[in-house]
């Protein structure tokens, strides 16, 4: 999910304001992979072989920074060292379509599922910036759209047992969104992006209609295209807990957190690099089944615990739909 495209496109629009964008690459490198997007119950085992459609709807707004020490601030250092006055509003509407294919059960895998994922995404952003006598207490605005960075998962498995559900595996960002360093209308981080991840779920109840969620990722990154710059690594941590108080109502707690493990490296990087970011996710929501095979979920998740961060909230509504398509034939039928 490519909310932290929205925050690198501000960056940039800022530094061209200041005619110093050649070849600058912004300081806010957190990483592809957002905490709390996906539901609690996105990775549990489906059950069922054949072709899953998700489709997530994410509105973002950030209007605040947080900088290295956890505190709220109004300035951002640039480029040069000098320090920029920032009054920021940040807006942007992020559309993900997530195809899912599930494998029937591989008995020389231990029943394993095999899942293969790729999500396309359009992004649209706009930002207004104010920068406080630089432009005679003026603001500016500026935006951009387009489709984001590519997401595949080539091999992610699921297991199911009585009380369990277990799925993990490997994907990857590729860099297919325009990105250009130093422009002030990229879409795309520019760089690869690969997360290994497992979700473990417990379900006390015998009808799973409580499940537990905890899931650990570790991500790490290529060099940004055309800049000597390798944002560091990072390890994320989710967890939620979803009940059904009926067949088809749902409600959802869920949380996250994201510390930068290794320093942003390269010669490009002008700013500390031993300074780490991370940041932390709340979440609720509700869900309804409308029909066997369509799913809502209506979300908000708030950001907070930043470290070199802008404080985000997202409204967000995901839709599955099961279309029953590339299901293996009983035999007989």
């Amino acid at each position: 999910m490519k909310t932290k495209s929205i925050i690198l496109t501000t960056i940039f629009m800022v530094l061209g304001i200041l005619n110093t964008k050649a070849q600058i690459v912004s300081p806010a490198q957190s990483g592809g992979y957002v905490p709390g997007i996906n539901g609690v119950r996105d990775y549990a085992n489906p059950g069922q072989d054949g072709l899953f459609i998700f489709d997530y709807n994410i509105f973002v707004n950030a209007n605040s920074y947080y900088d290295r020490n956890g505190n709220k601030v109004n300035t951002i250092e640039g480029p040069l060292g000098n320090t920029i006055p920032l009054d920021i509003d940040i807006s942007g509407y992020i559309n993900s379509l997530m195809l899912v294919y599930a494998s029937p059960n591989l008995p020389f895998l231990g029943n394993a599922q095999y899942l293969f994922i790729a999500a396309p995404n359009y992004t649209t952003a706009k930002a207004t910036v104010g920068l406080g006598e630089l432009l005679n207490g003026k603001t500016v605005e500026g935006g951009a759209s387009g489709f984001g960075d590519l997401t595949v998962s080539p091999l992610m498995l699921s297991w199911t047992l009585d009380k369990f559900d277990f799925t993990g595996g490997y994907l990857f960002y590729a860099p297919t969104g325009r990105y250009e360093t130093g422009a002030d209308d990229n879409i795309g981080l520019g760089y690869w992006s690969h997360v290994i991840q497992m979700a473990s779920y417990y379900y006390p109840k015998p009808d799973k209609s409580t499940a537990f969620m905890f899931m650990p990722s570790y991500e790490f990154h290529g060099n940004i295209k055309d800049a000597d710059v390798r944002p560091g690594s990072r390890f994320i941590m989710e967890y939620g807990i979803s009940q059904y108080l009926s067949e088809k109502l749902e409600v959802t707690l869920q949380g996250g957190h994201a510390w930068q493990m290794g320093e942003d490296s390269g010669s490009d990087v002008y700013w500390d690099p031993s300074v780490k970011d991370q940041m932390s996710v709340f979440g609720l929501g509700i869900s309804y089944w409308f029909l066997p095979n369509l799913y809502t979920n209506a979300k908000y998740t708030g950001s907070y615990g930043l470290k070199q961060n802008f404080k985000t909230n997202m409204f967000q509504l995901q839709i599955i739909l099961i279309p029953n398509l590339f299901k293996k034939k009983e035999s007989g039928s």
